[in-house]
């Protein structure tokens, strides 16, 4: 893997959470993940016992692309990396804020919202499989 120096004069970030990283430098490998079950109500009450991540959501896997191992680049990268300032107000649910080179990469967000209004109408269901290589 090509190496080269990362300068960084300013990274300044409000919010880092839900398995997310700011990796300055290089790196070989970046695996993120995140599941998230969010229930949202009109009138606010909590039942522990509630959520699960048994949904199909969660469990099926997903279909990667095939790599075409017949690419090939060449480069030639004779300065370093220069960040002069840089300002992140947040990142979450499996991002990554990345200066510098990295080999491989692979994200990975679930998410299941279920919104159940007071009206008693039936609950809405939303499923997002979020998939970034």
């Amino acid at each position: 893997m090509l190496k080269r120096y990362s300068i960084v004069n300013d990274l300044e970030g409000v919010t880092l959470a839900f398995s997310s990283v700011y990796q300055i430098g290089d790196s070989q490998n970046i695996y993120a993940q995140s599941k998230a079950f969010a229930v949202q109500r009109e009138k606010e009450f909590f039942l522990s016992s509630e959520g699960s991540f048994d949904s199909d959501v969660f469990q099926k896997p997903i279909t990667l692309p095939a790599i075409n191992p017949q690419v090939s680049v060449n480069r030639l990268n004779l300065c370093p990396i220069k960040v002069n300032n840089m300002f992140i107000r947040a990142t979450s649910a499996s991002s990554v804020i990345h200066i510098g080179n990295t080999r491989n990469v692979y994200m990975e967000a679930r998410v299941k919202n279920i919104r159940q209004l007071e009206n008693g109408s039936a609950p809405q269901t939303f499923e997002t499989i979020q998939d970034t290589n």
